[in-house]
């Protein structure tokens, strides 16, 4: 009687657990049809699948997933309606990218979706900082993480991801030991894109839980331009063949594809259409290429077509690049550093500019700074009004010579790394203008209408010491990245 009394119970049991189960089951194809039903347009099957997988994800008990697609895929859209239904049920949310650029991308998104939630670059989301020593350099933990804030943390353009910066995340996100170990990362990326520097494809691709989409659909229908980024993300896996541009055949309108034009041709139309547009909508049209000389040489060009042979060096409404971070010229940390005291936290405490950040210059005045004869430059951010100092552009040379011998003196005693490091790094500003980017700098944007230098982006096969093999492959890649920037119009050399 005892046992039957306990099969009894088992059974009623079981019953409940899988009316649950049920019930769960129930609620979850419920939210996930009320979640596909939501978007404006039809899904493709494709984007349907991802939707699928990443929504199941979210309701596992695995702790990591990667969305993978090329250029144009939806990524974004399938990611921005997962995360406006996950705040709707009261989820904690963030959302990181390596980079200030790609945040900055990801920000505008979420306000136009009218979301208001976190955007972090990873490093600041987890409290990770450059930090100099002894000459080296290395990724640290420098302020408290801010990850077990969150339910859901997500990561865009994963590609750019090294594998020191990995080490760290999966430390803080992917430690089964950890308390909170509830924590879920959702990676997004692009495995055609260029490759971390210095290194093979990011290792964020591979993460276990994943799914790679496939169907590009930035560019509406069959559009020439598509064609074309295909035929490019084509070279890529292909062995050994090296990619040679093929133009669109021409129509009536010539609005999308990708056409070839000598470099007359193209300073002449990019002109026309950033004289036009430039002010009112800065990704109206960009040239990319490889080098930075090249980008120099069409900067050049064009500022002087813009402003005249003879203008300032900077002209109040002129939209500039940070070629690298810059520091806070005003910081009781920079002052301490050029002091020669070593502080940790300087390099997260003292940025006002990320690398590859963009700006409008308000007013530019000749002046001296530590001594040298230098520009001291009010500028806007979109975020806020910032002051800069540059060096003059006569003062170039003494500033190497001087820069060498801390260099020298630093090899002698090492605690002298640190002056080294911040007269090199953050005493002056680093800018230029950006009508030309390289392609590297490109990645995370989109444009209306672009340019690519091919004569330039085939310099990268005759350079560096790696195989054959591995520079036809970033050629390729230069070539995805480069004509998956932009919606309509690719002119090509």
């Amino acid at each position: 009687m005892y046992n039957n009394l306990s099969k009894a119970r088992q059974i009623a049991t079981n019953a409940e657990n899988n009316l649950d189960r049920h019930t769960i089951d129930i609620k979850f194809q419920e939210r996930l049809q009320y979640l596909i039903s939501s978007f404006e347009l039809e899904l493709t099957t494709d984007q349907q699948r991802a939707i699928t997988k990443l929504w199941q994800f979210i309701h596992s008990t695995n702790h990591s997933f990667l969305l993978a697609g090329y250029a144009g895929t939806g990524k974004s859209t399938i990611v921005f309606a997962v995360i406006k239904e996950l705040v709707r049920l009261g989820k904690r949310i963030a959302i990181t990218a390596p980079t200030n650029k790609a945040v900055e991308v990801i920000r505008n998104i979420a306000i136009k979706q009218g979301l208001s939630i976190d955007c972090f670059t990873i490093h600041q989301l987890m409290g990770l900082s450059i930090v100099d020593k002894r000459g080296k350099r290395s990724l640290e933990q420098t302020t408290p993480s801010k990850v077990y804030l969150y339910d859901l943390v997500f990561l865009d353009e994963c590609s750019m991801v090294g594998k020191e910066l990995w080490d760290s995340i999966t430390a803080q996100f992917l430690d089964r030991n950890l308390l909170l170990s509830n924590r879920k990362l959702v990676l997004m990326g692009d495995p055609a894109q260029l490759y971390p520097v210095g290194e093979g494809l990011s290792p964020t691709f591979k993460v276990e839980q994943k799914i790679i989409m496939k169907d590009v659909v930035r560019q509406t229908g069959n559009s020439p331009l598509l064609n074309f980024v295909t035929a490019t993300r084509a070279a890529i896996r292909a062995k050994s063949k090296i990619f040679r541009p093929q133009a669109s055949p021409y129509s009536d309108s010539n609005t999308n594809g990708a056409f070839k034009v000598n470099k007359k041709t193209l300073i002449k139309y990019a002109l026309h259409q950033i004289k036009s547009n430039f002010d009112g909508d800065p990704n109206c049209f960009r040239i990319l290429c490889y080098t930075n000389k090249q980008v120099n040489y069409y900067n050049q060009i064009i500022r002087q077509e813009i402003y005249g042979k003879n203008s300032p060096r900077y002209i109040p409404g002129e939209r500039l690049i940070a070629k690298k971070a810059i520091f806070n010229p005003e910081g009781k940390a920079m002052q301490r550093g050029l002091g020669g005291f070593p502080h940790k936290r300087l390099h997260q405490e003292a940025i006002v500019i990320s690398t590859s950040t963009e700006f409008t210059v308000l007013d530019a005045v000749e002046t001296k700074y530590f001594n040298y004869k230098a520009y001291r430059l009010k500028i806007s951010d979109a975020k806020s009004i910032k002051q800069i100092y540059v060096l003059h552009e006569s003062e170039q040379k003494r500033f190497q010579t001087e820069l060498k011998e801390k260099l020298e003196a630093a090899k002698e005693r090492p605690f002298f790394w640190y002056r080294y490091y911040q007269f090199r790094d953050k005493i002056f500003a680093e800018v230029d203008n950006c009508y030309a980017l390289t392609v590297h700098n490109s990645q995370g944007s989109t444009f209306s209408e672009g340019a690519i230098d091919s004569k330039d982006l085939l310099k990268r096969l005759y350079v560096g010491d790696e195989s054959e093999r591995k520079k036809l492959k970033e050629y390729h890649r230069l070539w995805y990245v480069g004509s998956s920037r932009m919606q309509r119009k690719l002119l090509f050399t």
